[in-house]
């Protein structure tokens, strides 16, 4: 259901974007984009005070003025997590999003003006929660319950530690049979190649 909720925000945002004032989006996008290479983590491009100006200037109710800037920077920030070239975003906000031609050359202006701020702002700032600060591992052998069968099944127990951004420690302890290790460590490699890609 989530995922229904989130496609039909998405249209309702675009429907938004398409039917604003030509010369006003690009203020608001460079607003945000602004924001997004000075803001501490949470803090958002525009005031409560401000949120209300934009509801009159542009005639919109404030639901929607909050669709508008959450899905804005939810896009800008796809770009940025992506890296994604400028051609590339064009062609997915036009074809994907069915964004207008104005709105499409709105996004991609202030991303080309823009990405190498956004990037190494969010590089500062994790887009999760919680890091990865250690890992630590056993096997361990587990008996059968069935106390007729005398198998055992060796079981592979992971101990992740991982910090918040307010330095709050937490572990996770996960196990893994032979199975689920071995289809954990494909999963690990395709990613790997994938960031190999990047690089």
């Amino acid at each position: 259901m989530a995922f229904f909720d989130f496609i039909f925000s998405l249209k309702r945002a675009v429907d938004i974007i398409n039917n604003l004032d030509a010369s006003k989006f690009p203020l608001l996008l460079s607003r945000i984009t602004q924001a997004m290479q000075t803001a501490v983590p949470n803090e958002k491009a525009f005031s409560s005070e401000e949120e209300e100006k934009l509801q009159v200037s542009l005639g919109l109710e404030k639901s929607d003025v909050n669709l508008l800037l959450e899905s804005t920077t939810f896009i800008i920030e796809q770009a940025a997590y992506y890296m994604t070239k400028p051609s590339v975003l064009q062609r997915h906000l036009s074809d994907t999003l069915k964004l207008n031609e104005d709105k499409c050359d709105a996004f991609v202006n202030v991303w080309i003006s823009s990405a190498k701020g956004i990037v190494e702002h969010l590089r500062k700032r994790s887009l999760f929660p919680a890091q990865l600060e250690d890992v630590r591992w056993s096997l361990n052998l587990q008996t059968a319950s069935d106390a007729q069968t005398k198998q055992v099944i060796p079981k592979a127990v992971f101990q992740f530690g991982l910090k918040t951004d307010e330095n709050i420690c937490d572990n996770v302890t996960i196990g893994f049979t032979h199975k689920e290790l071995y289809e954990f460590y494909k999963h690990l490699e395709t990613i790997q190649s994938q960031l190999d890609e990047l690089h």
